[in-house]
């Protein structure tokens, strides 16, 4: 299977010998094509950067990665909600979930910024956006779980969620209260729990998957 870059031309196998050789005059019409090309990419690598360090889901913006942007964004805003919520009056403040709620502020910010420095040296290395349809990358290789969460429900069950829960901090209802002061620490410290559970048999699997492969091969 060939993939090809935004010119047409197969951005990771070589020309053959004999194939496609250019005279000198047309090699130094294309290199100053080529420098002004590679300085555009970094340029634009550098500013998505600056933007994914700004505000979260900027930098993806910016790249065209508009799905993984949002997604990035509505995070941080549900996050913020609920500590707004944790802290706000008439509610007994539990300080081991705020404590966790203002950790995951960090984690997300720098997860943007190093999933933005990935995909802008994947579209300067390959010239093209990383393509969430297709389950293998340029290189050939399985792509990366992101990609089947831009392509599937995933990401609209979110907004759903996410807006619920938004609206719940915002109208403050008593039975909410109630849950957040008994059972909001336990229920996150649990959440976590489950998602490096499931974070743990995906990875079983994909290595029982690996071996399987190499035994046939």
């Amino acid at each position: 299977m060939e993939f090809k870059g935004e010119d047409g031309m197969n951005s990771e196998q070589p020309l053959l010998s004999g194939e496609g050789q250019q005279s000198p005059e047309l090699e130094q019409r294309e290199h100053p094509k080529q420098g002004k090309r590679l300085k555009y990419t970094k340029f634009r690598k550098g500013i998505a950067i600056i933007m994914a360090a700004l505000l979260p889901g900027l930098g993806h913006f910016f790249l065209g990665l508009f799905i993984r942007g949002l997604t990035f964004i509505v995070l941080l805003l549900l996050d913020i909600f609920a500590m707004l919520y944790v802290v706000s009056d008439g509610l007994r403040i539990n300080i081991p979930l705020l404590i966790l709620l203002g950790l995951f502020i960090p984690v997300l910010y720098f997860y943007n910024v190093y999933d933005v420095l990935q995909s802008a040296d994947y579209m300067v290395r390959y010239r093209r956006k990383p393509d969430r349809n297709a389950q293998m990358d340029a290189r050939g290789q399985q792509s990366s779980p992101f990609y089947a969460w831009e392509r599937g429900l995933s990401f609209a069950v979110l907004l759903v969620v996410g807006g619920g829960l938004m609206i719940l901090f915002r109208m403050k209802p008593r039975w909410l209260g109630n849950f957040f002061e008994d059972y909001g620490f336990l229920t996150l410290a649990i959440l976590l729990m489950l998602i490096g559970l499931l974070v743990f048999l995906r990875e079983v699997g994909l290595s029982v998957k690996r071996k399987k492969v190499k035994e046939r091969g």
